[in-house]
C-alpha cells in the first residue's frame, strides 16, 4: 500500500501580504532563477517555493537552493542562478523506484524527437546474482543526437544508480558515454550500461561484462 498525501507551501498566516510577497495560485513564492522575490531585497528557497522554477518540494533541492538564495542575498559578489533540470528523486517502496529527468510524455511534449527503451532487471548480472530480479530500467533519448534526457529505474538500489544518470544528464552524455564506460561487475549500476547498449544490440546476447 503506497500512500501519497503531496505537499502545500507553508506560506499561510506569516504576513507575506503585508511584505508585497507574490505568491502563485498553489500559494507558492514566486521566484526568479536566482531566488528573488517580488520584494527586491527577500530572496526565497525550499518547499515555500512551490514548483517555481521547475523545483521540486524535496529535502535536498531545499538544501541546495537556501545556500545560493543565502550567497545573493547577503554575499555581494556576482549572483547565481538556480538549474532544476536535473533533480533525482526517489520513492523508498521495495523495490525502490528512481526517477531523473523527462519521461517520453514529457521530451514529446517538449517537442524532442525522443526514442525510449525499457529492459527487465533480470538482464543486470547482480540483479541475478543477489537474487532479486524485480523491476525494469528505462532510458529515454533525444532520438537524433542520441543525448539521454531522462531515466526510471524500478528495482533494488535504484536510489544508489540514478545518481550515475543525473551526472550524465547535467553533462549531456549520450548513450556511447554510457557503454564506453567501464563499469564494475557485478553492480547494479551496470544496468544503465545495459539499458544504453539496448538501442542497438540484443542484449540476450552480451558476455558477462556488458560488452
Amino acid at each position: 500500500l503506497l500512500v501519497a498525501t503531496s505537499r502545500i507551501p507553508n506560506t499561510q498566516e506569516i504576513g507575506l501580504e503585508h511584505a508585497g510577497v507574490a505568491l502563485d495560485d498553489a500559494g507558492a513564492v514566486r521566484v526568479d532563477t536566482f531566488l528573488r522575490t517580488s520584494v527586491p531585497h527577500i530572496w526565497a528557497a525550499g518547499d515555500v517555493i512551490g514548483k517555481e522554477t521547475e523545483s521540486q518540494m524535496a529535502t535536498p533541492v531545499g538544501a541546495h537552493d537556501g545556500k545560493i538564495a543565502a550567497h545573493n542575498a547577503l554575499s555581494g559578489e556576482s549572483q547565481r542562478e538556480v538549474n532544476h533540470s536535473v533533480i533525482p528523486r526517489v520513492i523508498f517502496t521495495d523495490p525502490q523506484v528512481a526517477v531523473v529527468g523527462l519521461t517520453d510524455e514529457e521530451a514529446n511534449a517538449r517537442g524532442i524527437t525522443c526514442e525510449c527503451n525499457t529492459i527487465p532487471i533480470s538482464a543486470v548480472p547482480r540483479a541475478g546474482a543477489i537474487r532479486d530480479t524485480r523491476g525494469v530500467i528505462k532510458m529515454v533519448l533525444d532520438s537524433p543526437s542520441r543525448r539521454v534526457v531522462g531515466v526510471s529505474m524500478l528495482g533494488v538500489n535504484a536510489g544508489e544508480v540514478i545518481h550515475e544518470a543525473a551526472m550524465a544528464l547535467r553533462f549531456g552524455a549520450t548513450t556511447d558515454d554510457f557503454i564506453d564506460l567501464i563499469h564494475v561487475y557485478p553492480t547494479m549500476a551496470e544496468a544503465l550500461k545495459i539499458v544504453a547498449i539496448s538501442f542497438t544490440k540484443d542484449i540476450n546476447r552480451l558476455s558477462c561484462c556488458a560488452s
